[in-house]
Formats: structure tokens, sequence, C-alpha cells
């Protein structure tokens, strides 16, 4: 998207020299003949940068800069100043101005100073985004249909400002998607914000995503910009939705559909230009008929929904995702055996992604960072957990005996598969079941092949 500039000047040549040369080397332009008509302006928009001539018919410039930081506090202010007139360029300056020119302006002068310093700006907040809300991975597509079918809707969407909600279970990767969606849009270059709207309630999401005055409540010590506000010509998202208080949905409903809103004790409506996406592993239709969420906002938000498949709806990608997962983590080159793949693929992964990074973090782990094997996925069975009430997990024996009888459980007695997983010849696993007394759990029950 293209910074925005606002030049408020009442000379109409002025204006028109200033808006020819700034439009063509690459800004959108806006422009206020009084101070009044730059009120309006910015009720409505949101400039990156304000040139500002030092006299206007209703007021002065100079004093107007108090009114205009605190309205738009991350805005490039320029004063354009009398020649020679250093008086009035240091008060200026002391009201909160970044920089002045003195007339006649330079164009090209001008134009370099405001790169540099756009450029600057953006990546301050960008810095500022990244610590207040993390990192988040690339995601990883796969080739299995189901994710050939998501990657076929995202795609064409991720170009354009349409809201986007993902719906699905915990942990499929809603987050990480909708990060790639801004990477992929024409605000990546802008911040990502996330608020996870089910770890905060009341004043508390409130406030992080409005902000706040000082004083406007007990631990309000300072005043605070809120994350829409810092989400401006970026990317909002809004994990887990669903849950959000009817109060701030009705709060955020006219964020969404005018770009203004207030921070919790102000009058003053400010606005931020930000693109939206929302997830949620809730059905937000059912929480609509049992009045939990409001109508307007859900047809607001469900204009392009994508639903995000579960791992065991894309069990193609497996093996693959294991591998992304690895060197995510930095973890040295390896290759997991056929056999734990297998083993893997036979739980069923409630947990979804989620659930399988924490597994092979934890594998790695007890495998000291070598290649992980079945016995480094502790407690994945059922019958795994009950019988550790009984031995000692500590115990390397006891862990193994815990193992085969997991795998044994899973292949319902079936030895050739269970050796095979387990990566041990047939005979062998017959001696650990006549070491470890667990044959006879099931006899009978051996189909051989």
């Amino acid at each position: 998207m293209k910074p925005i500039i606002l030049i408020v000047e009442d000379h109409e040549e002025t204006v028109f020299g200033y808006t020819r040369y700034l439009s063509r080397v690459g800004y959108d332009i806006l422009a206020a003949t009084t101070l009044q008509a730059a009120d309006t302006q910015l009720n409505s928009s949101r400039p990156d940068a304000i040139l500002l001539d030092m006299k206007l018919p209703d007021g002065s410039g100079v004093d107007w800069i108090l009114k205009a930081r605190k309205r738009v506090p991350d805005a490039l202010i320029i004063m354009i100043t009398a020649h020679g007139d250093v008086t009035s360029a240091v008060e200026a300056m002391q009201n909160g101005a970044d920089h002045f020119f003195s007339k006649p302006v330079d164009l090209v002068e001008l134009a370099a100073f405001l790169k540099k310093r756009l450029e600057f700006e953006k990546l301050r907040r960008r810095d500022e985004a990244a610590s207040r809300t993390g990192e988040l991975s690339d995601p990883h597509f796969g080739n299995s249909p189901a994710m050939k079918k998501i990657f076929e809707l995202v795609s064409p969407v991720a170009a354009t400002d349409t809201v986007v909600l993902l719906q699905g279970k915990t942990g499929t990767g809603k987050g990480v998607l909708a990060r790639w969606i801004h990477e992929k849009s024409m605000r990546s270059s802008e911040p990502f914000i996330e608020v996870n709207c089910a770890s905060l309630r009341g004043d508390l999401l409130n406030s992080e995503l409005f902000g706040h005055a000082k004083g406007s409540f007990t631990s309000a010590v300072s005043e605070r910009q809120g994350l829409i506000e810092v989400a401006n010509h970026g990317t909002l998202f809004l994990d887990e939705i669903g849950d959000m208080e009817m109060n701030t949905q009705a709060q955020f409903l006219k964020a969404i559909e005018q770009k203004t809103y207030r921070r919790i004790g102000e009058s003053k409506e400010r606005s931020s230009d930000f693109r939206l996406i929302c997830a949620t592993n809730r059905d937000l239709l059912n929480l609509v008929q049992k009045g939990a969420f409001r109508e307007d906002l859900y047809y607001r938000i469900c204009v392009f929904p994508i639903v995000m498949p579960s791992l065991q709806d894309r069990m193609e990608d497996f093996s693959s995702l294991i591998s992304h997962i690895l060197l995510s983590m930095k973890a040295k080159p390896m290759e997991i055996s056929g056999g734990v793949i297998e083993y893997l693929k036979a739980y069923d992964w409630p947990g979804n992604i989620r659930e399988l990074k924490n597994m092979l973090e934890r594998a790695l782990i007890l495998s000291h960072g070598e290649t992980p094997e079945i016995r480094h996925f502790p407690g994945l069975s059922d019958d795994a957990t009950t019988s550790s009430n009984q031995e000692n997990p500590e115990d390397l024996e006891s862990r193994e005996k815990l193992q085969v009888l997991a795998v044994l459980a899973r292949f319902k007695g079936n030895t050739t598969k269970a050796s095979k997983v387990l990566g041990i010849s047939r005979a062998s696993l017959y001696r650990k079941m006549g070491n470890y007394k667990i044959h006879a759990q099931i006899q009978g029950e051996d189909s051989g092949n």
C-alpha cells in the first residue's frame, strides 16, 4: 500500500505542486486548506506523514501540532516555515514536529527525507509488533487433497483485503496460515498483530484492542496504544474470536465497519486501516442461535470462510510435516524410520499439528538430539498410561515393556506388524514378550500375518 501524505496548506497552487510531484514518486495525497478541514481528514483517515504550513486561515499550524500529535502519534509531521523563520521552526519542533523545511521547498529533498523516515518508521513498527506478538513459522501445505483445496482457496484471497474466517479444530495451524496470508498480501511490509480473545476478558481485552487513557481504570497508570492502532496499514488477526464477550463484540463491530474506535476513557474517535483475519474452533452459527455471538458481527467476518482439516484428514502429509517441524526446531538433519512413522500414524492426534510438534520436541530431548525412536514417544497409548501406575516410568525395561504393549495393542496382537514398527525381528519380539510375561495378554489374538 502507498503511504498517505496529508497536505495542510491554503494556497491551491502550492497544494497542486506538492500533489503532482509526491503522487508521481509513490504517495497517496490528501489535502486540507484549513485546520478544521485537517481535523476532518484525521477523523476518516490515518496519514503516514503531514506537511503543515505555519499559518492557516483558522489558526496557527505550530499550535495545531500538539493536537495532531495526540490524534496520530506515529505520523511524521513536517513543518513548512517562512524562509529564515528559525523561531517558528524551533517552536514547531518543541510542539512535536519531526522536521521543518523552509520555503521554497526543494521537492526532491523533501521526497528523499520522506522516503528515509517512513521506511525507518515502518521498521520500528514491525519491531514493536514482533515484540508484542512473537514470531510464527511458515505453513507447510503438503500435497494431500485436503490441503490442496485449502491452497486453492487461500492463494487468491491472500492478495486482497477481504476478511478471512479460519475455522477448524485446535492445533490445525489456523494462526500460521493467517500469518502466511498476511505475508502474501499487499500489507506484508506492515505489522501482523495477533490477539487471542480467549486469554483476555473484560477491560483487559478492550484495553489490548482499543488502548486506554491514563487513569481510565485501576491499573491504567499511563496511556496505551491498542493493537488496532498498531495494526494500522497491516493485518489484525483475532484468534478464538468465538470467545469474545458480547460487549467487546459491539465495540469491535464498529471498528470493522467504520475503521474508527475510541480508547477506553476517551471520547475522541481514532481511525485505523487494518485487514482483518479471524479464527475459531467453535461453531459460530450455533453461538449466534444461543445468543452468545452477534449475528451482525458473524456475517461481517464470515466473508471468506476456510475450514482447516485435522491432522487425521491429511495423513498423506504426515512424513513431510515431521520433516518440516524438525527443520523449524533447527534439529540436525535426520530421517525418521518408517517404523516410527507408522507407529505415530496409529495415534489419533486430537491436538493435531500442535500436539505433533510438542511430541517431536519432547522426543528430541529424550533422544539427546539424535534421531528419535519409538521409545522416545512415551504416553501415546492409553494402555501405556494405565500400565505406568504399576511400573517405574524411569526404569528402561519398564518403558520398553510399555512400548511393546502399546504397539501390540494398536495392531490387535499382530506380531508381524508390531515387530516391523518396533524395528526388531518377530523372534526378538517373542523373546521380549516372554521376558516381560505379556504373551498371555494377547494369546489367541495373533493373526500371524
